[in-house]
């Protein structure tokens, strides 16, 4: 089954929002069929997964949830989401139902909007990365080198377990040198304002780079007028078409590995 995430920001104007689809995209590689169920969103206290039902949800249904709905209850907490067949109490460690399973993932319209325009795309966590070690290379084309032109970061990091724990991301250019450091947070989105770091402009390609935990990059660009760009990196088993795809995602990671 696949968990979605609302992204959050303390950027003045702009608010986030997540269309949740209980339905395959493909009928042809979905070994699921879509069922009435329940959606939760879910956030962790530290100790344990503390979930909550938010609505009903029927099958071949979309809904809609604003960050507005979560600011005075959970304001500092990052926020998921589940689609399940049955009401859920707290959890030391994640359900996987096994629902909603595809070969094209069942996904969500993830939204940042300006006034009565966004800009979005279609994402998701999958399960399984929940329950394995993950590290991260995500090179960077989607970053605009305006002085206009404002740019953010965000890790969303989801594991299995409700601890929070610290690792680190480092900033790369195409020489392998440091440009920075970022210090992140697991079972969080984390979020990044990279103008803060002086560095946006002065190279033309960056790499996000860490063996000691990873996640979903996501890239978040607006210029002065409120046009808006929010692009993502895929794994990098999906830069090889066929063969042995995670040979050749090992010697990506290991060629950036500091």
């Amino acid at each position: 089954m696949n968990y979605y995430f609302l992204l959050k920001n303390n950027i003045k104007n702009l608010q986030s929002e997540i269309d949740i689809i209980n339905f395959s995209p493909s009928k042809v590689f979905s070994k699921s069929k879509s069922e009435d169920a329940i959606l939760h969103y879910f956030y962790s206290n530290g100790e344990d997964w503390v979930f909550k039902d938010l609505c009903n949800l029927p099958k071949d249904q979309t809904f809609t949830v604003n960050e507005n709905y979560f600011k005075n209850e959970l304001k500092e907490k990052s926020i998921f989401f589940s689609i399940n067949k049955k009401k859920l109490n707290n959890q030391k460690l994640l359900i996987d139902e096994n629902y909603h399973i595809s070969k094209i993932a069942w996904r969500a319209n993830i939204k940042i909007k300006y006034k009565e325009c966004y800009t979005s795309y279609q994402g998701e966590y999958p399960s399984n990365m929940t329950k394995k070690k993950v590290s991260l290379v995500s090179c960077s084309p989607m970053i605009q080198n305006n002085k206009n032109i404002k740019n953010y970061f965000y890790l969303v990091n989801l594991i299995n377990r409700p601890e929070f724990d610290n690792f680190n991301i480092n900033i790369l250019d195409s020489n392998k040198q440091k440009l920075a450091t970022l210090n992140c947070m697991t079972n969080t989105v984390n979020f990044f304002d990279l103008n803060d770091l002086n560095i946006v402009y002065n190279k033309n390609m960056y790499i996000f780079q860490s063996t000691d935990g990873g996640g979903i990059p996501i890239y978040f660009s607006i210029d002065r007028n409120g046009q808006m760009s929010l692009e993502h990196t895929h794994p990098p088993t999906e830069y090889t078409l066929h063969g042995n795809r995670f040979f050749f995602q090992r010697l990506k990671k290991n060629f950036w590995k500091l």
